[in-house]
């Protein structure tokens, strides 16, 4: 499954809860919109239509008190009259005789009738009141979609019309009590006994209807509460179930993720060390897995380029190897550059070695050779090549920083001086002899300049090398060492640019194949070696050879032996020594300039 599928159905999964949480919570918000309509179109008006219906029966039974009020007044009146023994006819014309007591009886009468109709109206605002309950209660419950709402709201009918029949049993009644005035005492009694017998069971009905409508409108309340509660707690849990299970499959495809790329950046690392033995195993067939297998795909392709660099890097540098393989133009064009060559060769080895066997000869060829190209490719040198015993190296951009040439070669061929000692120490385990061993003495010339530097060659066979005048002065100062009994011999621009180091002037010479001379030196030692006979002996040398040059022979002269009085060993001065008797003997050449002329390589 790829990762975004495994994102994609994590997310749908998360989705589904809540969408589920979502549609109950939204199905109990029906519920509860559902229970509150159910309040305020019915519950709510009935209480206030039953409110209503209270009062309006209330001030109906006041106007019938009223009324019955007025009605005994008005019979009372008439007893008054008839207290005289009379006729109707003398009542009726004795009550025409008596304004004040016709008026009075016309004002009882009237006000008799006056409450008579407001007590009817009165009756029939109950009435209306009732039919307008009774009509919400319908409307409800064809509204209604729960047989239980139906069910709670066909249970009020009866009470309704139970309180339309009492209602209108007690309206009959308190009528005829109230119209009738010529009603014997104890039926008047027993219709007054009656009549307050309906207005009893008329507020009974009242009082029932209001206990139902309020016990429903409370139960619709819990209900809402209920559903809201219920709501409430299924966010909550959603919510809660929802996040668990996001973190839950949000760590499993995390990890799912993060468990191989681990895997692979480990494996990244150590490829980037070298190691490219390593090998991941695909754990899924996303993304991942893919990457994994390419992975491997790549390590291979290291592992067989980094065999070719193994394999080439014996025979090239494998800087020079690593610049072929990727294809790098600096590293393999043709360039004018800033370059210290570098040639070293064994004084008369050709001759020593005819005293090893073959055998001893490669071990002490192979062990000479790994000893003095270990200094020069440690201090960022490229070796060129091998000739038997010869070694021709250089150093240049981009394998080294420009300036630094100079300094590098030279220290190289100090380090290997030195490491001479080592090998000669060697010589009996590498030969297998034990006595009249040959002492092995280095020549190593070094020429700092311009040189061209990249591939040469055929189409089929090509070497990375470095040309002209630079390179063949090199080599030609390696040779020049035979002359002055010197092992290591640099141009004028290595001690120039070289830091560190202490040099020795030995003469100024025109090598064969140039027409330009330069002057020679030879390293004295490392800065912080210096030491005051040395300094005693650069200076005479700068003194003695300035004298020669200036063809000032017997201060030359002087100055030579007194460098040999100092240092009977010194070489170079016996060398100059020799050209003046030389030059004693044959005479000064006519095109003397200072310069010696070498005749051979």
């Amino acid at each position: 499954m790829r990762i975004a599928w495994k994102i994609f159905g994590t997310s749908l999964i998360v989705f589904a809860v809540m969408t589920a949480a979502a549609a109950f919570s939204i199905y109990k918000i029906f519920e509860i919109n559902k229970e509150l309509h159910l309040i305020s179109s019915v519950y709510s008006p009935l209480r206030n239509e039953i409110a209503q219906i209270e009062v309006v029966a209330l001030q109906e039974e006041l106007e019938l008190e009223r009324a019955e009020k007025l009605e005994a007044e008005l019979r009372a009146d008439r007893l008054e009259a008839l207290s005289y023994g009379k006729t109707q006819e003398e009542i009726d014309a004795a009550v025409r005789q008596s304004p004040e007591l016709q008026n009075r009886i016309k004002h009882l009468e009237e006000r008799l009738e006056a409450d008579l109709k407001i007590f009817k109206e009165h009756a029939q605002k109950v009435d209306q009141l009732l039919k307008s309950a009774e009509e919400r209660v319908k409307s409800a419950q064809t509204q209604s979609t729960s047989i239980q709402d139906k069910l709670e709201l066909a249970a009020l009918f009866p009470t309704l019309v139970g309180i339309e029949t009492q209602h209108s049993n007690f309206h009959n009644h308190a009528l005829n009590l109230v119209t009738s005035a010529d009603i014997p005492p104890a039926t008047r009694e027993r219709l007054e006994e009656q009549l307050e017998s309906e207005e009893q069971k008329l507020t009974a009905r009242l009082d029932e209807l209001r206990q139902h409508v309020s016990a429903f409108t409370d139960k619709s309340i819990e209900t809402a509460a209920l559903h809201e509660q219920q709501a409430l707690y299924a966010s909550v849990a959603a919510t809660a179930a929802g996040g668990s299970l996001a973190l839950l499959l949000s760590s499993l495809v995390i990890a799912g993720i993060l468990r191989p790329m681990r895997a692979l950046s480990l494996g990244a690392q150590k490829v980037e060390q070298g190691d490219f033995e390593i090998e991941l195993k695909p754990r899924s067939s996303d993304e991942i897995g893919s990457l994994t297998r390419s992975f491997n795909t790549m390590v291979d392709g290291l592992r067989s380029t980094q065999k070719i660099k193994d394999t080439f890097g014996q025979y090239l540098d494998p800087r020079v190897v690593s610049g072929l393989i990727a294809d790098q133009s600096d590293a393999t064009a043709g360039e004018k550059k800033v370059v210290s060559a570098y040639f070293s060769d064994l004084a008369d080895f050709t001759t020593i070695s005819e005293q090893f066997t073959p055998a001893g000869l490669v071990r002490v060829l192979n062990r000479y050779l790994d000893l003095m190209s270990s200094e020069i490719t440690e201090r960022h040198g490229v070796i060129d090549k091998y000739i038997g015993d010869a070694i021709m190296a250089f150093w240049a951009q981009p394998f080294c920083e420009d300036g630094d040439q100079a300094t590098l070669a030279v220290e190289s061929a100090l380090s290997n001086i030195e490491l001479m000692r080592k090998f000669q120490d060697e010589l009996p385990e590498l030969t297998g002899l034990q006595k009249n061993l040959p002492l092995l003495k280095q020549r190593i010339g070094i020429a700092t300049g311009e040189a061209v530097i990249g591939s040469i060659g055929s189409e089929k066979t090509k070497n990375y090398t470095v040309m002209g005048d630079t390179v063949n002065l090199g080599a030609r100062l390696e040779g020049a060492n035979k002359i002055y009994g010197t092992q290591v011999l640099v141009c004028q621009r290595t001690r120039d640019t070289a830091s560190g180091v202490e040099f020795r002037a030995v003469d100024r010479i025109q090598v064969k194949g140039k027409t330009e001379a330069t002057s020679v030196y030879s390293p004295l030692a490392r800065s912080a070696n210096m030491t005051e006979d040395l300094r005693i002996l650069q200076a005479s040398s700068e003194h003695a050879l300035h004298a020669f040059a200036e063809a000032h022979w017997q201060d030359a002269r002087k100055m030579f032996e007194e460098i040999i009085a100092l240092f009977p060993d010194d070489q170079i001065a016996q060398v100059f020594l020799n050209r003046l008797q030389l030059i004693e003997s044959e005479g000064v050449p006519e095109t003397w300039d200072g310069v010696w002329h070498l005749n051979t390589k």
